[in-house]
């Protein structure tokens, strides 16, 4: 089809928007008594744990996309439509976030977690989907990395298979987990060169 600028830039604004969007599920508390601002402030800490994990996996996720467009010199539709699949799960993690983040101390914590590791299982499968598809089409540059990339990669459904099983056990190991997962990620491929 051609080169992947566009594709590139849209992506990058998506990425941008959902990013953004979950800052807006922290809600300012009302004013109130005099003094209650700082407690009803720490009351927020749910929030808080949700947002740091979910940014910080979005901001991986972006970070992972981007190293794989510099390495894929070009789309198909196959590509493309692979590509908005994980656009539309980005979108989505405004939403188990703040579900998260409303049922983190409630007795509905674990379905709230499981909804949210799920997300994240989902978009893992996807990204292995994407580069998997760029590499069977020949859109792949011939680069040292790719091949650690798909290691790396791979382990991303596993990880996120655990974070389901932990969301099981506690909503908050959940989200902890999430931000280590997201951790790995972040990790420069060349660490899973052989």
């Amino acid at each position: 089809m051609g080169p992947t600028s566009r594709l590139e830039a849209f992506s990058d604004g998506v990425f941008a928007i959902a990013i953004t969007l979950l800052i807006l599920e922290i809600k300012v508390p009302p004013a109130g008594v005099p003094g209650e601002l700082g407690p009803a402030l720490a009351r927020l800490w749910p929030s808080y744990l949700a947002f740091i994990a979910s940014f910080a996996t979005i901001g991986v996720m972006w970070i992972n996309h981007h190293r794989l467009f510099a390495l894929i010199q070009r789309n198909d539709e196959g590509l493309v439509a692979l590509n908005l699949l994980l656009l539309l799960g980005v979108t989505w993690v405004p939403f188990p976030t703040a579900l998260l983040a409303e049922h983190l101390l409630g007795p509905d914590q674990r379905i709230a977690g499981m909804m949210y590791s799920a997300t994240f299982l989902v978009l893992a499968l996807i990204f292995n989907l994407l580069w998997r598809h760029a590499r069977r089409s020949g859109l792949v540059v011939q680069h040292v990395h790719v091949d650690s990339i798909t290691r790396q990669y791979a382990m991303g459904p596993l990880l996120y298979a655990g974070t389901l099983a932990v969301a099981a056990l506690s909503a908050t190991a959940c989200l902890i987990v999430s931000a280590v997962i997201a951790i790995y990620f972040a990790l420069p491929p060349r660490l899973w060169q052989r």
